[in-house]
């Protein structure tokens, strides 16, 4: 009697994705670009372990990612480790490690699998691929701007348009600026202020209202916070207020965004690039210039990515100062994006084998030449299969038709002993009997005439 074994199930662990060939085809069509255009910049790339100590997170994160949205590993009592939810902490470590040694300011991009303990929805899963680009040690606007260049960049060289997305940038030295001169709000309170902003676009009109409320229960900042929500430009935002002091426009986050501005516009960028107050950024260590990419369009509007500049990145590790800006793009968000408009050319789907050498056998008497001749082909840089089926020669001439093959090599016990090859044009029928050491130079007349 069969033994009744239990199967387990062929699903993933829930949020987590398996990636078939074709998955990770267009997953590698999204990361050449992305490679092409960090090669144009000069960024070169880092690899860090999916494995660290929490509390560099702890230190560097927010509580709310660290606490409710990691995955946390207790192998031994007392020594917690997070599998990576994001790239910064790993990039301060590694910096500090060899600061000395490296030459600023730092051009670096990665591109890591995280993971994040949270409810799977569209466009995230528990466990990502993200794209990273951040320089550091360049401490002026530029910086900003070669940032916002690549993201343009690189949603414009797969076909993306400024009707399609848009950078929306803000400051939080700004915000900082707003608060403590206009709204009276404690420095200790402004990171519940970013929570708040943060929020603001993920819930409706009502209920945000009542966030607020909730979460200061103080009639004039609550109406001072309402009003950081929606300005379009800094002079809207500021003439929302009544009275602005004139510490405001002295303060570094104003004169900041304003030469941010002027620099977009001279770079010609300002069709990408606006300004948007409630965006802030969620983690605790932004500092200034932030910015969200957001998909425009009314099918999918939501924030695609986002990124911002970090001051005193090395604190945890030493007393070096040093800044940097960058951003992280995740491959699942940047992908239904790009699907949305359509710009995944649908041939990245299928593997191509044009300019596959497929060995066709008529018996396994003649695998040892087969094995022989694929290496000879192989050699010369032709990606070959070999039907290790040994079925009917009709059969595995139909399979390289089903592939797309466009030059077959058939074999027999009589081409074996004549070290003989007959090769087969399989788009016009067309076949030739030739000496095992023409083959090269029979397939290279093949493809020519194939190109004709």
């Amino acid at each position: 009697m069969k033994e009744n074994i239990k199967k387990f199930s062929t699903n993933p662990i829930r949020g987590m994705k398996d990636f078939y060939p074709s998955d990770l085809r267009e997953v590698n069509f999204i990361l050449t670009i992305v490679e092409e255009i960090a090669e144009l910049y000069c960024y070169e790339e880092i690899e860090a372990p999916l494995l660290e100590p929490i509390e560099i997170f702890a230190a560097k994160s927010s509580n709310e990612l660290v606490n409710e949205q990691s995955f946390i590993v207790e192998k031994k009592e007392g020594e917690k480790l997070i599998l990576m939810p994001e790239l910064t902490p790993s990039l301060a470590r590694m910096i500090a490690k060899k600061s000395q040694e490296i030459k600023k300011p730092i051009r670096w991009f990665s591109n890591p699998t995280c993971y994040r303990y949270e409810r799977p929805q569209k466009g995230r899963r528990r466990s990502f691929k993200q794209i990273n680009f951040d320089i550091l040690g360049q401490n002026n606007l530029y910086a900003e701007l070669e940032i916002f260049n690549i993201v343009i960049d690189i949603l414009t060289s797969f076909g993306a348009t400024n009707e399609q997305f848009q950078i929306y940038y803000n400051n939080r030295r700004f915000i900082d600026a707003i608060c403590e001169h206009a709204l009276n709000v404690t420095r200790d309170q402004m990171p519940l202020v970013y929570k708040i902003l943060d929020k603001s676009d993920k819930m409706e009109e009502k209920e945000f209202e009542k966030y607020v409320i909730d979460s200061f229960q103080n009639e004039f900042i609550v109406r001072g916070i309402l009003k950081l929500k929606d300005a379009n430009t800094i002079e809207e935002l500021l003439q929302k207020f009544d009275d602005i002091p004139e510490k405001l426009y002295e303060a570094i986050g104003y004169k900041e965004l304003v030469n941010l501005e002027r620099l977009i516009e001279e770079a010609g960028l300002s069709d990408y690039c606006s300004f948007s107050s409630s965006v802030v950024r969620g983690l605790d260590y932004y500092t200034g210039i932030v910015f969200e990419v957001y998909d425009t369009g009314m099918e999918n509007r939501r924030a695609i990515f986002g990124g911002g500049r970090y001051d005193d990145l090395l604190s945890l590790f030493s007393d070096e100062p040093l800044s940097g800006i960058g951003f992280g793009m995740g491959v699942l968000m940047l992908t239904l994006f790009l699907k949305t408009y359509d710009l995944i050319p649908k041939d990245f789907l299928l593997k191509d084998y044009s300019d596959t050498i497929y060995i066709a056998s008529i018996n396994d008497k003649v695998a040892t030449y087969a094995i022989e001749l694929a290496r000879i082909v192989r050699e010369e840089s032709f990606p070959c299969i070999v039907d290790y089926r040994f079925k009917n020669l009709k059969s595995q001439l139909s399979k390289a038709n089903e592939l797309g093959v466009l030059i077959s090599l058939i074999i027999g016990p009589k081409e074996m002993e004549q070290r003989k090859i007959t090769v087969k044009n399989m788009s016009t029928e067309e076949q030739k009997t030739i000496n095992l050491e023409d083959v090269i130079e029979e397939i290279y007349k093949v493809l020519d005439e194939l190109e004709e």
